[in-house]
């Protein structure tokens, strides 16, 4: 296997294993979300996944351009899409968590829609893994 083959398909369990947690069960998922992950003050342990995720995208680029790897844009740009999530928690965290409130109480069209779509997500970065990489 390599690497961007485990990157795809972890990638992909990770976005399908989570969806009927939220989707099933959604006061015990809100409860983890708002009271666990993302509390009203800042959680430390934001900065270390964020460093982490910010190594994983360089780390990514890095075996792009010199692993040779085809087709390896796909999951690198995949990834590197995290940052975008990963800026908002970082910098903007009063707003993205008055969003997670918004969408686990009060919007859950919206995160269905957002289920739906990881869901799609993580079935292509699965299959990628499988039948690509």
């Amino acid at each position: 296997m390599n690497y961007f083959q485990v990157l795809s398909i972890v990638f992909g369990l990770i976005l399908i294993l989570t969806r009927p947690a939220i989707q099933f069960f959604p006061k015990q998922w809100n409860a983890f979300e708002l009271n666990t992950a993302y509390t009203e003050r800042q959680p430390r342990w934001v900065w270390y996944v964020g460093a982490f995720g910010l190594a994983l995208v360089i780390f990514t680029w890095y075996m792009h351009f010199t692993a040779g790897i085809p087709y390896s844009i796909v999951i690198t740009l995949m990834l590197t899409l995290t940052l975008v999530k990963m800026s908002q928690v970082l910098f903007n965290y009063r707003q993205f968590r008055a969003f997670v409130v918004r969408v686990l109480e009060r919007d859950r069209k919206t995160l269905t829609l957002i289920n739906v779509f990881a869901m799609i997500l993580g079935l292509a970065s699965l299959l990628m893994g499988f039948l690509l990489y």
